[in-house]
């Protein structure tokens, strides 16, 4: 799993442009088991996911009858995603024990299983995640969601890349040696999925304390935000850079 993952982001990190990210992506969510993907980048409102994504590969005519049908103002996936903060498993089944039977009836229909959601760092006026679909009933797991979370970060990092300018030349591990040994304890909570109030209480240090330290991290790091900073720690990892283990790795 280890070196299929690190191949898969290699393949990422080595895109040129939006349209090689896209198909590498796709070859990675196929390759891990998940039958499509729909990543929206930094959206107004939650109707965008669906209606104008940044990379998917859903057809014009889904995207079209979701739009049609108004899905947007119902759809409880939509909803969740744009509420929490932390990567999450669903189910067509489970959304119809919660009461949303249409839904599930339409997720069926569509011939999906379930998938894995990951929420990005919602900020004022910028919504982000990246959704993966399944198609067969065998259950996801933790596992599943590592690896999904994993090749989102890259996604998003190689997005800022080609998008946004942000420089990528610096080796990571020179990146990474301007942290503290604490704040290097920060970052890998940070990469696996943990908001800054969990981290506070997992390494016994105040809220504003761990918000501090992001922010130094960034400075630091060059990058514009922490999904950046822990793709660039796990990438290290993946590719033993890192001499030592940081909290409980």
């Amino acid at each position: 799993m280890l070196k299929k993952l690190s191949d898969a982001i290699d393949k990422l990190s080595s895109a040129q442009n939006m349209t090689m990210l896209q198909s590498s992506l796709s070859s990675a969510v196929n390759d891990f088991g998940f039958v499509s993907f729909n990543f929206a980048w930094n959206k107004r409102h939650a109707g965008e996911f669906m209606e104008d994504p940044l990379l998917t590969t859903w057809s014009k005519a889904d995207l079209e009858t979701y739009s049609r049908d108004r899905w947007a103002a119902r759809d409880p996936l939509l909803k969740k995603a744009v509420e929490e903060t932390t990567p999450f498993l669903w189910t067509a089944d489970a959304w119809q024990k919660m009461g949303y039977s249409e839904y599930a009836e339409y997720l069926k229909v569509s011939g999906i299983h379930g998938g894995i959601t990951i929420p990005l760092g919602q900020e004022v006026g910028q919504l982000s995640a990246m959704t993966l679909l399944t198609v067969t009933d065998t259950p996801l797991s933790t596992e599943n969601l590592h690896v999904a979370t994993t090749l989102t970060r890259y996604v998003v990092a190689r997005t800022q890349v080609l998008r946004e300018g942000i420089d990528a030349a610096k080796p990571d591990i020179l990146r990474l040696q301007s942290l503290s040994s604490h704040q290097m304890e920060i970052l890998h909570w940070v990469s696996q999925g943990k908001t800054n109030r969990e981290i506070a209480v997992i390494v016994g240090k105040s809220r504003s304390t761990i918000d501090y330290h992001l922010e130094e991290i960034r400075r630091k790091m060059g990058v514009l935000t922490r999904a950046q900073a822990a793709v660039i720690f796990t990438r290290a990892k993946l590719n033993g850079a890192l001499s030592q283990s940081y909290g409980h790795c």
